[in-house]
């Protein structure tokens, strides 16, 4: 039987700023959960922001702009330097909705460190399964002097085949496998989260997702040492940090 912690609804926030109507999200929809919680952490940090409802643009993603940005220059970089502007938050809500294999390349998300090397404050990863971590870090995140990104995992019940009200579930599997660690870089200095002292194998991921069907177990095998090694690098580079 699977165990997970149980969140208290009562605990964040009451009010909504994102309405379930002024969105064309399909039911589970990791992408909305999210961006829910991003407007419930931004309550009250800034007037201008508690005078209307927000507005979420759903038009462009990342994929567009990384069509438009050359190799050498990542989407986040091009989005970055059209905007021409300090004290920015870019926040990327990461559906992986073409990816139907895991690249081992992405396992640690390439854009918060690439972020950090090009002058950005405050970096980090967060996913609507740990909604206080997110909260927390897109606080930390708005308060920060320059610009900051946090890169948040949002499950697809759509894209990723899996039963619509598992989004939760499939994020806390992604976090507690290890696939998705959770992290933040500060000034320079990398602090894991939420650490997973008893990690999930990554097959209880990938088995739950009719995406991964035609993987063999090889393959998982395989995932599972990159994974493991992705996240051993992770934890070093915690420990020069301290």
């Amino acid at each position: 039987m699977d165990k997970f912690s149980l969140y208290t609804g009562q605990l964040l926030t009451f009010q909504e700023h994102f309405a379930p109507k002024g969105h064309r999200a399909c039911q589970g929809c990791g992408v909305a959960l999210a961006v829910r919680h991003v407007y419930k952490a931004l309550e009250g940090m800034c007037a201008s922001l508690d005078k209307a409802r927000w507005q979420i643009p759903w038009k462009r993603s990342i994929l567009e702009e990384e069509k438009k940005s050359s190799a050498a220059e990542p989407a986040l970089l091009s989005i970055a330097k059209k905007n021409d502007a300090k004290d920015i938050l870019y926040i990327c809500f990461d559906n992986e909705c073409t990816e139907r294999k895991i690249d081992k390349n992405a396992l640690l998300k390439r854009e918060p460190a690439i972020a950090v090397a090009n002058d950005f404050t405050y970096a980090a990863t967060a996913c609507p399964s740990h909604p206080f971590d997110l909260i927390e870090k897109v606080r930390r995140a708005f308060d920060a002097k320059g610009n900051s990104y946090i890169h948040i995992l949002c499950p697809c019940p759509i894209g990723w085949e899996y039963p619509f009200e598992d989004t939760v579930r499939i994020g806390r599997v992604a976090v507690e496998s290890r696939l998705f660690p959770l992290y933040e870089i500060a000034g320079g200095l990398y602090h894991i989260t939420v650490d997973e002292p008893n990690p999930r194998p990554v097959a209880d991921y990938i088995k739950r997702q009719k995406r991964f069907s035609l993987w063999k177990p090889q393959q998982i095998a395989a995932l599972q040492d990159e994974v493991n090694a992705a996240y051993a690098h992770l934890k070093e580079k915690a420990v020069i940090a301290k």
